[in-house]
C-alpha cells in the first residue's frame, strides 16, 4: 500500500511485507517514526561483504539524509547508487512476563530501501544541515545560537540523500502476552518498564 506523504512509488513488496505478526504492521506511522528517530542503522553490501553502521540523520520529503567525511569508505561506497537499507527503532518499554519465553519489548520501527545520491548544491546542504541541527537541538538557529557553516565547511562534508523506494513499519505495544500473564493469581510477576526519553 502506497504512503501518499512519502510518494506514490513507496509500495510494499516481498522485501517489505511483514510476515511475523502482520497485525503489527503500521505503515501509516512511517513518516512519524522517520521524523522522531535519532539513529539510522544503514546497511549495504560492498565486494560481497555486508556492513551496517549507525548514523545520525535527517528526514524530509521522502528522503533520508546521512553525512560524513569525504574519505569515509561507507559514503564513497554508497555514492554510485549502491542499494541501501536503513532501519530506525524507537524503544518504548521492556515487557516482563511470568514465563521466560514471553518476555518482550515495546517498540516502533521502520525499515527503508533506496539508493543514495550525493547532494552537492551548497544552498541545499546548508538547509538540510540547519534543519537537522534544529531537530536534534530544538530551538537552536544558525546566526543566533551558533555561527552558520561557511561554504568551506559545507564542502568538507559529504551529504547523501537516500530516496525511499519502499518501506515497512512495525510496532508492538501493551503488556506481556504469555499464557499466565493475565492471571493475577499465577506465580511470578508481569509488568512493562516504560522507557521515556528523547524518542517518546
Amino acid at each position: 500500500m502506497a504512503n501518499e506523504k512519502l510518494g506514490p512509488g513507496v509500495d510494499a513488496s516481498a522485501r517489505t511485507r511483514i510476515r511475523r505478526h502482520p497485525e503489527r504492521s503500521t505503515p501509516e506511522l512511517a513518516e512519524e517514526l522517520l521524523r522522531a528517530g535519532r539513529v539510522a542503522h544503514v546497511a549495504f553490501v560492498a565486494a560481497g561483504q555486508p556492513y551496517v553502521l549507525p548514523f545520525t540523520y535527517h528526514y524530509d520529503a521522502g528522503k533520508l539524509y546521512i553525512h560524513g567525511a569525504p574519505a569515509s569508505r561507507t559514503l564513497r561506497t554508497l555514492q554510485p547508487g549502491t542499494p541501501v537499507c536503513a532501519e530506525i527503532t524507537l524503544l518504548d518499554g521492556l515487557v516482563a512476563s511470568r514465563d521466560a519465553k514471553s518476555h518482550s519489548v515495546n517498540y516502533r520501527s521502520v525499515v527503508i530501501f533506496g539508493e543514495a545520491v550525493e547532494v552537492t548544491d551548497l544552498d541545499e546542504k546548508r538547509l538540510v544541515f540547519e534543519a537537522m541541527t534544529r531537530r536534534y537541538f530544538s530551538g537552536r538557529a544558525a546566526g543566533r545560537e551558533y555561527a552558520p557553516a561557511r561554504d568551506g565547511d559545507l564542502r568538507a562534508v559529504t551529504l547523501l540523500a537516500i530516496a525511499i523506494e519502499e518501506l515497512s513499519a512495525k510496532t508492538r505495544a501493551g503488556p506481556a502476552l504469555g499464557p499466565r500473564d493475565g492471571d493475577e493469581a499465577a506465580a511470578g510477576t508481569s509488568f512493562v518498564l516504560l522507557l521515556p526519553g528523547l524518542d517518546a
